[in-house]
C-alpha cells in the first residue's frame, strides 16, 4: 500500500549522525507470557514421524513497506569493478540444507526464511518450516527436518504456538550464555511470538518455552531478533486491515529466560507507519558492549530520505525490576545516522519483484523497502571499537541490482546512540549482474565477509544469463576502505523460480563462529527449474592468517586487580578472580599458581559458582573461581600474577597482581 510522509530536517546532512529533533521519548507497559512450559529433548522430537508433505504449495505477497525510488541519483560509493585478486578465504563446509534433495523432505512454501545459528560443536538451520541439527565439524552429518511447532509441544493447554507453524523463523545462539534461541510468530489472530530457550548448550537438550503476545494484535510480519546483555530484543511489521501500522520492537527479559522463570517479562513499543521496518543489534563476540549502552534498533528512513538511517534505542529502567519499564528513543525519526546517498532497488518495493533470471520471464522479489539482516555487533575488546554492521539492496548505476554494506563504528566505552558513525560503506556491483538478499559478519582481524543471491536473465544489460546462485565477496581489514575483493561461488544454482509469488529469501544468514574466524552462510538457490522446489546450502569460509581454536578457551576477569594498604603482619582481603571458558570444548586445568608476593588462598565452593581447582575440569561456558590472598611483607609496590595453566593456550592465562603495602 503507498504511503507517503513528510520528514523535516532541522540540521545539516554534512554531519555524520544527526539529531533532527529532541529524542522523543516513551514508556510502556509490561507484559507476561501467556503459556510456559519445557520441552521434550529435541533428539528425542526429532525420531518422531514427520510428514512427508507440509502444508500447502501457496505463496502469499509480500506485506511491503514501500519507498519510491528518486530518479537521477549516482551513487557515490559504487564499487563498479573487482578490487585486486580475491581475498585469501577458503571454503570448509559445504553441505546442503533444508530443501529440495535433504532426506525425507518436501518443500511446502516459499521463501524459505534462510536462517542459521553455530553454537560450541552444531549448527541450527531453520527454514520454513522445519529445522534440522547438524555437526559444525567434518562431515557436518545433520539430523532429520523437524516441523518448527513440535519445538512447543511442551506448552501446557492449547496456545497457539504448539498449534500453528507459520514461520518467519529466528535461529540464534547467545555466544555468551552458550544457549540456542529458536523463535516463530503465529500468524492466526489473536497472533503470538513464540520462544524457545535451550537448557544447556546442546541443540539436541530441552528447552524452555514461552508464549507471548502481540500487544495491539497487529499482523505481526517479518519478525527479526538480537542478542544483547541486558535482554532479548525483537522488531516486527504490524499491519492491520490492510495497512501498515508501523514497526513493533520489543525486549524480553533474558536474565529470567535463561533460567525458565515463567514470569519473564515482554515490554514493547508501536512506533508508528512513518517509521520503516527495524533490525535489532546483534552480539557476535563474547566480548560485551560497555556497561549501560542500552539496545539499539535501526532503520531506514523512508519515501523521501535516501541519505540516512534511523536509529532507535530501548533502556531497560531497572534491570533488577522489570516492573519499571523501560524507555525508548528515536520515535519520529529523531536519531539519524547520515549515510551515502542511494536509490532503493526495484523502485523501492513497488517494484519488488524485478531480479532477472535465466530462461523464464518470472522475477525474484529484491524486498527493496528494507534493511537485511543482520544488524550484526562485534567489540574488539582491550579497549578497541565497536562495531555495527548491516546491508540492503540499492540500485546500480546500470540499473541492476547491488548490495549497499557499510560498518558503523563507535569509541569502546560510548553508550549513547549520539556516538555511532559510519566507518566505512559500499554499493557491490561489480558487474552487470543483480546482487541482493545479502548478510555479512565480521572476524576478529576486521576482515568482513558478505553473503548474497546473484542472478541474471537472458536480456540482462551488462550481465550474464545465469540462474540465482549462492556467492560471497569478502574484504581484509587492510584494503582500502568501501571496497570488497572479486567474490566467490558457494554453490551454481541450475534453475530458476517461477511463479511462487516471486518470493525469494526473505533473508539470508551469515555467522561468526565464536573462534572469532570461521563465517557461516546459507542462502537459497534451485537445483531445477520449479515452483516451491527450492534448495539451500551451508558453507563455512575462513580467511588466511586468522587463528581460531575450537576447543576450550580461558577468559579471565579482572585482568588486573590492585590492592593496598596491606600493613605489615597482617593479611590483605582476599580478593575472587573468575575464569570462563570461552570455548567449545572441556578446559583440563592442570596448573594454578602466583608470582611475586601473593598466595592463593583456600579455594571454597559458593553457592553459584564452581571453584577452580588443580586437575580440575571447566565445561564449554562454565565459569569457576579463585581467591587470591596478599602476603603483607615491607611497604612498597608488589607485584605478581595468576596463572592458569590448561590444555588450550600455548602460554599459560595470566591476571596480573599490583598493590602498595603501607
Amino acid at each position: 500500500m503507498k504511503r507517503s510522509r513528510t520528514v523535516v530536517m532541522l540540521c545539516s546532512a554534512l554531519t555524520v549522525l544527526l539529531f533532527c529533533s529532541v529524542p522523543l521519548f516513551s514508556q510502556d507497559t509490561v507484559n507476561h507470557p501467556q503459556a510456559f512450559g519445557i520441552s521434550a529433548p529435541l533428539g528425542e522430537l526429532a525420531k518422531l514421524p514427520q510428514p512427508l508433505n507440509y502444508g500447502f504449495h501457496e505463496a502469499n505477497p509480500v506485506r511491503r513497506v514501500p519507498k519510491h525510488a528518486i530518479g537521477g541519483l549516482v551513487d557515490p560509493v559504487e564499487q563498479n569493478y573487482p578490487n585486486g585478486p580475491q581475498a585469501n578465504y577458503s571454503i570448509g563446509a559445504d553441505f546442503l540444507g533444508v530443501g529440495n534433495g535433504f532426506p525425507n523432505y518436501t518443500v511446502p512454501d516459499a521463501p524459505p526464511d534462510t536462517t542459521m545459528a553455530v553454537g560450541d560443536t552444531q549448527v541450527v538451520q531453520w527454514v520454513n518450516t522445519s529445522y534440522t541439527v547438524c555437526s559444525k565439524t567434518s562431515p557436518y552429518t545433520c539430523g532429520p527436518a523437524v516441523e518448527g511447532n513440535v519445538l512447543w509441544s511442551g506448552l501446557s493447554g492449547t496456545p497457539l504456538c504448539k498449534e500453528q507453524n507459520d514461520g518467519d523463523i529466528i535461529a540464534q545462539w547467545d555466544v555468551v550464555a552458550h544457549r540456542w534461541l529458536l523463535t516463530q510468530n503465529v500468524f492466526a489472530s489473536p497472533y503470538a511470538v513464540c520462544v524457545a530457550i535451550s537448557t544447556t548448550p546442546d541443540a539436541n537438550g530441552t528447552y524452555y518455552l514461552y508464549q507471548f503476545g502481540i500487544p495491539g494484535n497487529g499482523f505481526p510480519d517479518y519478525p527479526k531478533w538480537g542478542i544483547w546483555p541486558t535482554n532479548y530484543g525483537q522488531s516486527q511489521n504490524n499491519f492491520g486491515t490492510g495497512s501498515f501500522i508501523g514497526p513493533l520492537a520489543c525486549v524480553y527479559n533474558r536474565t529470567k529466560m535463561l533460567t525458565g522463570d515463567p514470569s519473564a517479562e515482554q515490554i514493547c513499543h508501536q512506533y508508528t507507519a512513518s517509521e520503516d521496518s527495524l533490525l535489532p543489534a546483534d552480539q557476535d563476540t563474547a566480548t560485551n558492549p560497555p556497561s549501560g549502552q542500552d539496545q539499539f534498533f535501526i532503520g531506514s528512513v523512508g519515501d523521501v530520505d535516501t541519505s540516512h538511517l534511523s536509529l532507535y534505542s530501548a533502556h531497560i529502567n531497572n534491570p533488577a525490576d522489570w516492573s519499571k519499564g523501560a524507555t525508548w528513543t528515536g520515535d519520529g525519526n529523531s536519531q539519524l545516522i547520515a549515510i551515502a546517498s542511494f536509490t532503493p532497488a526495484c523502485n523501492g518495493g513497488y517494484g519488488g519483484d524485478c531480479v532477472p533470471q535465466k530462461g523464464i520471464t518470472d522475477k525474484a522479489d529484491s524486498l527493496g523497502d528494507r534493511l537485511m539482516y543482520r544488524f550484526a555487533y562485534s567489540n574488539d575488546g582491550s579497549g578497541g571499537s565497536q562495531h555495527w554492521l548491516v546491508n540492503f539492496d540499492v540500485t546500480a548505476s546500470g540499473s541492476q541490482g547491488g548490495v549497499r554494506w557499510m560498518e558503523i563504528t563507535a569509541p569502546p566505552t560510548l553508550v549513547a546512540p549520539s556516538g555511532l558513525s559510519v566507518y566505512q560503506q559500499g554499493t557491490w556491483a561489480p558487474d552487470g549482474n543483480w546482487r541482493w538478499m545479502g548478510s555479512l559478519a565480521r572476524d576478529k582481524q576486521g576482515n568482513i565477509l558478505l553473503g548474497y543471491s546473484e542472478s541474471c536473465g537472458s536480456t540482462c544489460p551488462g550481465g550474464t544469463a545465469m540462474y540465482p546462485s549462492v556467492y560471497v565477496a569478502g574484504r581484509l581489514a587492510s584494503d582500502a576502505l568501501g571496497t570488497l575483493e572479486p567474490e566467490l561461488q558457494v554453490v551454481a544454482g541450475a534453475g530458476s523460480q517461477p511463479d511462487t509469488s516471486n518470493r525469494w529469501g526473505d533473508y539470508s544468514s551469515m555467522r561468526i563462529d565464536q573462534d572469532g574466524c570461521t563465517f557461516w552462510y546459507t542462502q537459497e538457490y534451485y537445483k531445477v527449474t520449479s515452483t516451491f522446489d527450492w534448495s539451500t546450502q551451508v558453507g563455512s569460509f575462513t580467511f588466511a592468517g586468522c587463528s581460531g581454536s575450537g576447543g576450550a578457551q580461558v577468559s579471565l576477569e579482572p585482568t588486573s586487580l590492585k590492592w593496598g594498604k596491606i600493613g605489615v603482619g597482617t593479611k590483605g582481603a582476599a580478593k575472587k578472580v573468575v575464569l570462563t571458558n570461552t570455548g567449545t570444548g572441556t578446559l583440563n586445568i592442570t596448573t594454578i599458581a602466583t608470582t611475586g608476593d601473593f598466595a592463593l588462598a583456600t579455594v571454597t565452593k559458593t553457592k553459584k559458582v564452581t571453584p577452580c581447582v588443580n586437575g580440575g575440569t571447566v565445561a564449554a561456558g562454565a565459569t569457576c573461581e579463585v581467591k587470591v590472598t596478599f602476603t603483607p611483607t615491607q611497604t612498597g609496590t608488589r607485584t605478581g600474577s595468576l596463572q592458569f595453566t590448561d590444555n588450550a593456550p600455548a602460554s599459560p592465562q595470566s591476571v596480573s597482581l599490583t598493590g602498595t603495602g603501607k
